[in-house]
């Protein structure tokens, strides 16, 4: 196996840009009911920055902030994403890390199957990431191990379960399925694929803010609990929003 690493509700309003010239290591936030404001410690600093060329590299707070701004009011995500990402950070067995989650998160609990704002979303999913990060590895890196653990947790719910028994350990089928799976998970964005090959596809995956790294690892749990061997996943950000995916195996 290899791969190529390549509502309207937001909990609170993140001001300023760390890690950069000139700029705090620390945001201010406002919540939008209260109005009251805090200041929260970012996880990544100035020395995570080093290659800030366009001021907008994956990971970074100008990076969320981007993609935050192209998040459509009310859009959502199943709440099984949201827990999972915890549940990596608690068994991370950093308090402090656990608690800057929960914090941009919104919220302490959440439902498997509930809806919850993307916003929040990908505001835990960076936060997670930044705090699960090891010193050898990047905030890619830590993406692909959420959207792994998430898929592991997919495939045991009623709808991973059916989309890959449906899928009788055919990775084809399992690539068949992934349109009409897609929103079962995600009210944000839409799916779709198309064949490259008797074993290839490329999967597109059309106005999602969350980065193509998270995908990759969900697309290696599954197409290897399909029975995919020699499988290759390789991203590509195309637009902000909007990612590709070439998907392989033999």
């Amino acid at each position: 196996m290899a791969f190529t690493v390549r509502a309207f509700f937001r909990p609170c309003l993140m001001i300023g840009f760390p890690g950069r010239r000139g700029c705090s290591t620390r945001g201010t936030l406002i919540h939008p009911v209260h109005g009251r404001q805090r200041s929260w410690p970012f996880p990544w600093g100035e020395a995570d920055m080093t290659s800030s060329q366009n001021a907008a590299d994956l990971g970074s707070s100008r990076d969320l902030e981007e993609r935050l701004v192209l998040t459509p009011p009310g859009d959502t995500a199943r709440g099984y994403f949201f827990s999972c990402a915890l549940e990596q950070v608690r068994l991370h067995g950093d308090e402090k890390a656990l608690k800057r989650c929960l914090e941009v998160s919104g919220q302490d609990a959440f439902t498997a199957f509930f809806s919850y704002p993307i916003s929040s979303l990908l505001r835990l999913l960076f936060c997670s990431a930044w705090s699960l990060k090891a010193p050898t590895e990047g905030f890619e890196d830590s993406l692909r191990h959420l959207g792994r653990h998430v898929a592991r947790h997919f495939r045991t719910n009623s709808v991973g379960r059916a989309m890959l028994v449906l899928a009788a350990r055919s990775p084809k089928r399992l690539a068949d399925s992934l349109t009409a799976t897609y929103p079962t998970g995600w009210g944000h964005g839409k799916g779709s694929v198309k064949w490259a090959g008797p074993q290839q596809c490329i999967a597109y995956i059309h106005g999602n803010v969350i980065p193509y790294p998270y995908f990759e690892g969900i697309f290696l749990e599954l197409f290897e609990a399909a029975g995919a061997t020699d499988l290759k996943v390789k991203g590509r950000q195309v637009r902000l929003a909007d990612t590709e995916y070439e998907i392989s195996w033999g």
